[in-house]
């Protein structure tokens, strides 16, 4: 991912994967989005980052506060929220169209079955879909414990960025 980018993570927790974001990736900005933001200490573990203005906290539904944003806005957004089938597709249809155009989609839980919570997850289907319907290609697949996979996807034909000393990123599709 591109280092000094402007995120998003849909689905905060207990903000552990949102330090994570801001150590490995270092964006600009990080705009963390879940319903609800008081059942963990996330105002506190990201205060000097909210007061640097680095990191924003947002409270509500995730497609409705993404739908604020610009077009275009986003070099990435991680999408770990609804996981039922009509959530992910929500949260598709807005996130897709506020990535730049080299922008990622990713999804944590990329499976059928949550073991934890013995349901369904509509991740896999939903993301299927759009990688069929709309071109969408897969850039990296990661293997989870208990099958909790990760999915990074792009618009087809979007080379990523040269690995340099400001970048996280893959090489270029093409070999140079």
């Amino acid at each position: 991912m591109k280092v000094g980018g402007i995120c998003a993570e849909v689905g905060v927790q207990t903000g552990q994967f949102s330090k994570s974001i801001l150590g490995i990736c270092r964006p600009s900005k990080l705009h963390l989005i879940d319903l609800n933001l008081q059942d963990f200490p996330i105002r506190e573990l990201f205060h000097s980052e909210v007061d640097a203005g680095a990191v924003f906290l947002h409270e509500g539904d995730s497609s409705a506060i993404l739908q604020g944003f610009p077009e275009g806005y986003f070099d990435f957004i991680y999408v770990d929220g609804d996981h039922s089938y009509h959530g992910v597709k929500r949260d598709i249809r807005v996130a897709a169209s506020k990535l730049t155009d080299s922008g990622f989609l990713i999804f944590n839980d990329y499976t059928y079955w949550s073991p934890a919570e013995c349901m369904p997850y509509g991740v896999i289907h939903a993301v299927n879909e759009l990688c069929l319907e709309q071109d969408w290609e897969v850039v990296y697949f990661s293997l989870a414990h208990y099958m909790y996979c990760d999915i990074v996807i792009r618009r087809r034909g979007v080379a990523t960025h040269r690995r340099t000393p400001d970048s996280v990123t893959a090489q270029d599709d093409e070999p140079s």
